[in-house]
């Protein structure tokens, strides 16, 4: 009777144990899969900031923009006489061990 009692407590312990291993995998599973949900969210927002930037870059550097902007500043488009060519072959190298 004694053992039956004592296995019975062993048993109810038992499945205490594993019910609370269970609900501790579950919390930390949710909890992981929250991180996770966050981590895609940041990586999302960063690509859709990436193709902003780009976006804005490529207006930058259009021409149109830069005419327009030049013509505001006043200047002007130069004419063949006005255009110098620099020939950079005579340089030498840089400090850094590249060329221009």
């Amino acid at each position: 009777m004694r053992l039956r009692g004592m296995l019975t407590a062993v048993s109810a312990m038992l499945l205490l144990a594993g019910m609370f291993i269970a609900v501790h995998r579950g919390a930390r599973g949710r909890a992981i899969a929250e991180q996770v949900s966050a981590i895609d969210n940041q990586q999302e927002t960063a690509l859709v900031r990436k193709n902003e930037l780009r976006q804005r870059v490529e207006y930058l550097r259009s021409r149109s923009r830069i005419v327009h902007a030049a013509q505001s500043l006043g200047l002007h488009l130069p004419s063949e006489d006005e255009l110098v060519y620099l020939d950079l072959s005579d340089l030498p190298p840089t400090a850094s061990g590249g060329s221009l």
